[in-house]
C-alpha cells in the first residue's frame, strides 16, 4: 500500500536520489531540500520506503506542481496519479482555485496522465529544459516531430479546481 504524506527531513535524501535519475542537470540538493520541506510538498512511501514525491508551491490562490517524480521501478502503477490526487485535496484545503505545471514536450506518458486528470494545455515555454544534444521531440498539438537541441520546450498546463 502506498501512503502519501508531507515530507519529513528523513525522506529528503532518498527523494533527491530519485529526482536526479531523470535529470540532465538536477537542482542543487539545498534547492530541492528547501522545496521538499516547505510544508506543502508530498512524498509517496511504500513499506516505509520513499518511492516518489510531488514538489508544490503556492502563491495567493494558485498552486504549482514544481516537480513530480516516481522511482523508475514503481512507474505505471498509479503512484503519480495518487500524488496528483493528493495535491488536489491539499489545494482544496488551502482554498487554491487553480493548479499549474510545466512538462517536457517529449514526456508523453505524463502529458496523457495530466490530461486524464483535467489539465489543459494553455501555452509553451521555449527552450525550457536541458536535453541531450539532437533529441527528437513530438509536439502534442500537431504531432509534428522536431529536433530541438540542446534545450526542449515545455508545455504549460492548467487545472481549475
Amino acid at each position: 500500500m502506498v501512503v502519501i504524506s508531507a515530507f519529513t527531513e528523513a525522506e529528503v535524501a532518498l527523494a533527491y536520489c530519485i529526482f536526479k535519475t531523470d535529470r540532465v542537470n538536477p537542482w542543487a540538493y539545498s534547492t530541492f531540500e528547501k522545496s521538499a520541506l516547505n510544508s506543502i510538498s508530498l512524498v509517496a512511501k511504500k513499506n516505509e520506503i520513499t518511492i516518489g514525491f510531488v514538489l508544490l508551491s503556492s502563491v495567493l490562490d494558485e498552486l504549482t506542481i514544481e516537480d513530480i517524480t516516481v522511482q523508475v521501478n514503481e512507474r505505471n502503477k498509479g503512484i503519480g496519479r495518487q500524488l496528483i490526487q493528493s495535491s488536489f485535496i491539499l489545494a482544496t484545503q488551502m482554498r487554491q482555485i487553480v493548479i499549474y505545471l510545466e512538462v517536457r514536450f517529449s514526456n508523453t506518458p505524463a502529458i496523457e496522465l495530466y490530461r486524464s486528470m483535467g489539465f489543459e494545455l494553455i501555452g509553451q515555454r521555449k527552450n525550457y529544459y536541458e536535453t541531450e544534444r539532437g533529441q527528437e521531440h513530438v509536439t502534442h498539438i500537431n504531432n509534428k516531430i522536431t529536433v530541438i537541441a540542446p534545450r526542449e520546450h515545455a508545455y504549460i498546463m492548467k487545472k481549475v479546481l
